[in-house]
Order: structure tokens, then C-alpha cells, then sequence
């Protein structure tokens, strides 16, 4: 009787087509792409609008009810997950209207549940856009994820993560009230600057909701380059691509690049789709300069396919930036002369189809042959490199039994973000196709492999290979994005720090209702 008194209250705050309690729903909401089953929550809230949006929270703390919020569900990270049925689940997708775009003074406003993909295509008339402009997910993921996040990859290389590029966000306390931050919280003042006092913004970057439920961003703009030019590089291992990335980082001139090793070539549907289909060839056509050099590329990337990759150990493919055509020329000729003193150039075609469709469907959350995929990952300073790699390769080889008992492939992906190299380890493993597999991907992808079991010994292995390898970068002086409730962050803060977190969680939430165990932040209030 309680929990209806408080469905029918929400109902009425925010309308009941934006309530959603059936058990399928609230049973697809207690998964993401790793964790699973979890607990269901009472129902989901998918809000138009702001005010929706501030009914549907100021309801559920006057019930003493949890909120979670959620956008894309790209996570895999418990970053969404309740932790207990007395919770509802802000779906914030919805709300995904751009409200502003400014070039006089460089910046974009949008709504949280705006997909990178709609960022992507509002600024292509303008010239414009933001430093990092979306993870390989954008098709899905929202802004307001990535900001929670943290996330990185395109632009990522030169600009650094989604952290970088926001001047300011409109966030809903568990309160009820919504506060601006950056100038755009001034009175009458424009939201051009993130430095407009105390840097409150960075305090809702990469807390994966534990502060707040994401209403909108501003995001800084700049002009989009116009002189682009692609490479690729094949090593014998990994140490020395990693190494060519750390000294590659110096020239300033890679937009996004990574690096992937034979299985992740052989293993991952994303880089098995390289030269799949037309549109692809038409997109590397139209992204050329020129139409004849549009069709020989074309044409070379159907040729190359990606059988190429597994001719090397690990591979390196990167989107090269130039102020002016001379400066690409030089930024070219640097970057080459790096990659060739640790490795050989090959094709790049990875490079130029990832850059002329940057926002495909998120095939990559399953192997090529329908595994079950995770990653896990951590960020390191870039004199640490060698170390890191080294240490890495010398934990998995002592679980190589272990892998090999349970069927799980290790892949790896590696890039350098700013002033930082991240080490992204990931599993493939054979186990059951979930809801949200199905839903993300549709059942003409899934549909050969919806009736294969759950294997829950090898996902135990995996989880134990994550959690042991998270302790290894950890006494690394390894650090990581995405918290959510998978990586540890009280056992590595300085007491005082933790301390200090704790009481702005305390401050913003007394009663403990937004998203409670996020950060690991489950007894702060």
C-alpha cells in the first residue's frame, strides 16, 4: 500500500504516461551491460521536461524514496543500478532538446539527454565543435552520461575527456532544487565561461550521478579542423605501440587514436565491420577531398578490409589534425617518423571509416561472434607506460590457466587522452544475451544467439580477473573514470580527501536518497 500511495502521488506530480512500473520495464532497468540481474527498481520516470523532471524528484524524497538517474545505459559499471526496490529510475532521455547554439560565443547548451550523435549533427552547419565530441557510443550515449562518466574518445587525443570541453551544467539536487553552475548561474550572465568563482562544475564531472540528476551542459566550442589526414602503425607488441602513443602525444596533432592488439582485431564486431556495406564506402567517400581521391579511398578501404589488422600484434590508428594544410603536412611527417622508429606503417583504413561514421550502432558491446564483452580500464601518468604494460602483461600471463579453463579472450585497447595513457583491458566470453544486448542491437543481430545459456562460472572468472587486475593498476598509482559502484575510490583517497567528499555528499544530499552508493558514497549521509 505504500508503494502505491507513492505511484499514484508520482503520477499525479508528473503525469502517468511518464511512469512506467510493468515488470518487464522496471526488470530491463535493474541491468547494464555487465551486471546482471540486479535489483528492480519500483518504476521509471522518463520526464519531457525539466519541471517533469524536479516533480518526479521532489515526490520521491518527500516519500523518503531513492532516485537513480540514467541516460544512454551504455554503463557497465553499476553507475545506474539500485540498490534497493525502494528506488525510482530517472530515464533521462527525453529530455534532449538543444537550447542553445552561440558561435559568436563559442559555446552549445543542451538538454542532459541529448545522444552525442545530436550534438554532432547540430553543429555541422556551424563549422563548429566541441573539443571531445562523443564516445563510439554516441548513437546512444547522452551528454549527461558522458559528463557523469567522464568519458573519452573522439577529440580525446588533443582535447582530453568530456571534463575539458564543459563550461557549466543545470543539475537537480535530491532536494528538489535546480542549480546552474559556471557563469550561467550568475544573474543575467551569459554561460560562456566555467570560471566564474569556485569551480563548482567539475564537482558533477565523473561522479556518476552521486551529486545530482543532470538537466543540461554547456559546452565550449571551437572551430572544427578542416585539414584531417589518417595513419596506422603495426608493432610486434605491445610495450612499443604503447610507447610510440606516449611520444606521439608531444606533437599535439592527433584528434583521437587507438590501439588494439590481434584479439581485439579478431574479436570485436566493431573492427570486423571495418569495410562492411556500402553506406560505410559512401561515408569514406563523401569524408575525402576530392571525388576522385573520395573513390580511391573508397575502394581501398573495400579491398583492405580488416584482415590486415591480424597480420600484427597491435595496431595503431589515428585521425591527424592540421591547423593548415602545410601544418598537417609536418604533423604527418612527425607522427611517421615516431611510428616507424617503433613499428611499421600499414593502412589506414581503421582510421578513416571510424572518422567517416563516427556514431554506428553500439555493435561493439558483443564479440564478433555474439561473446559477451567488458572492459575494464585506468589511466596512468605517460612516463609510466612501459611500466604499466609491462605489469599488466605479467598479471594476465599468470591467469592464463584460469582464462583458458573458462574460454575468456583478453583484448586489448590502449590511447592516450591529454596528458594521460589509458590501458583498457577487455574479456569475451560465451554466456547469455540479455534484454539489454536485445534492445540495444535488435533481434536481427542477437536473434542467432538468444538461446544460449547463462554461464554464470565464467562470469564469476571474469569478474575476478577485473577485480585483480583493478588491484594491480591501483598499486600502479592507476586512475579511473566511471566509477559508478565497480571501481573502489574510498580505499585510495587520502583520508582527508575522502573526508571532504563525504561532506559535500552530506551537504547536497542529508538524506542519502540520489543514488545512493554511488562513488561509494553509500554511508556518507
Amino acid at each position: 500500500m505504500p508503494n502505491e500511495s507513492f505511484l499514484s502521488a508520482l503520477c499525479d506530480a508528473v503525469g502517468s504516461a511518464q511512469v512506467l512500473s510493468d515488470s518487464v520495464t522496471c526488470e530491463y532497468y535493474a541491468n547494464d551491460i555487465f551486471w546482471q540481474p540486479g535489483i528492480v527498481p519500483m518504476c521509471i520516470v522518463l520526464p519531457q521536461t525539466q519541471a517533469q523532471a524536479v516533480a518526479a524528484v521532489k515526490t520521491a524524497a518527500a516519500h523518503e524514496i531513492a532516485i537513480v538517474p540514467r541516460g544512454g545505459g551504455m554503463s557497465y559499471t553499476k553507475g545506474y543500478l539500485p540498490e534497493s526496490t525502494q528506488t525510482i529510475v530517472i530515464d533521462t532521455r527525453k529530455l534532449n532538446k538543444v537550447l542553445e547554439i552561440n558561435v559568436p560565443d563559442r559555446y552549445i547548451t543542451v538538454e542532459a539527454g541529448c545522444t552525442w550523435a545530436q550534438v554532432h549533427e547540430a553543429l555541422k552547419a556551424t563549422g563548429m565543435n566541441t573539443g571531445y565530441w562523443g564516445p563510439l557510443s554516441g548513437i546512444n550515449a547522452t551528454v549527461g552520461g558522458a559528463l557523469s562518466q567522464n568519458s573519452a574518445f573522439f577529440g580525446s587525443t588533443l582535447h582530453g575527456t568530456v571534463a575539458a570541453s564543459v563550461l557549466g551544467v543545470t543539475v537537480l539536487l535530491a532536494s528538489g532544487e535546480v542549480v546552474t553552475t559556471g557563469s550561467g548561474g550568475r544573474v543575467g550572465t551569459k554561460p560562456f565561461t566555467r570560471y566564474a568563482g569556485p569551480d563548482m562544475t567539475g564537482l558533477f564531472l565523473g561522479d556518476t550521478g552521486a551529486f545530482g540528476l543532470k538537466l543540461g551542459a554547456t559546452l565550449k566550442l571551437d572551430a572544427a579542423p578542416q585539414h584531417l589526414d589518417y595513419l596506422g602503425f603495426g608493432f610486434e607488441d605491445m610495450k612499443s605501440m604503447a610507447l610510440a602513443q606516449a611520444e606521439m602525444s608531444a606533437v599535439q596533432a592527433i584528434s583521437e587514436g587507438f590501439g588494439i592488439d590481434r584479439a581485439k582485431a579478431l574479436n570485436s564486431a566493431s573492427v570486423n565491420k571495418l569495410s562492411d556495406g556500402v553506406k560505410i564506402l559512401s561515408s569514406v567517400a563523401r569524408s575525402s577531398k576530392g571525388l576522385f581521391q573520395g573513390i580511391k579511398d573508397a575502394v581501398n578501404v573495400a579491398t583492405t578490409g580488416a584482415n590486415y589488422l591480424a597480420d600484427h600484434a597491435c595496431s595503431l590508428h589515428l585521425v591527424v589534425e592540421g591547423k593548415t594544410a602545410d601544418a598537417l603536412t609536418a604533423n604527418l611527417a612527425a607522427l611517421r617518423a615516431i611510428g616507424k622508429k617503433h613499428g611499421i606503417e600499414i593502412e589506414n583504413a581503421a582510421a578513416r571509416v571510424m572518422r567517416s561514421r563516427p556514431f554506428n550502432p553500439v555493435r561493439g558491446m558483443l564479440g564478433a561472434d555474439g561473446q559477451r564483452w567488458v572492459p575494464i580500464h585506468a589511466v596512468f601518468p605517460m612516463s609510466e607506460t612501459a611500466r604499466v604494460v609491462e605489469a599488466s602483461a605479467a598479471y594476465f600471463e599468470s591467469q592464463a590457466p584460469m582464462m583458458k579453463q573458462h574460454g575468456i579472450i583478453l583484448s586489448h585497447l590502449t590511447m592516450t587522452v591529454g596528458n594521460e595513457f589509458f590501458l583498457e583491458p577487455a574479456f569475451y566470453w560465451q554466456d547469455e544475451i540479455t534484454p539489454l544486448h536485445r534492445q540495444s542491437l535488435g533481434d536481427d543481430v542477437v536473434g542467432p544467439w538468444l538461446d544460449r545459456p547463462a554461464n554464470l562460472p565464467a562470469r564469476e572468472a571474469v569478474i575476478a580477473l577485473r577485480k585483480g587486475v583493478q588491484q594491480v593498476y591501483l598499486e600502479l598509482g592507476g586512475v579511473n573514470w566511471q566509477i559508478g559502484r565497480d571501481y573502489p575510490l574510498q580505499q585510495v583517497m587520502q583520508p582527508a580527501t575522502w573526508n571532504m567528499l563525504t561532506a559535500i555528499k552530506r551537504a547536497l544530499d542529508p538524506k542519502g536518497l540520489m543514488n545512493p552508493g554511488s562513488l561509494g558514497l553509500r554511508n556518507a549521509a
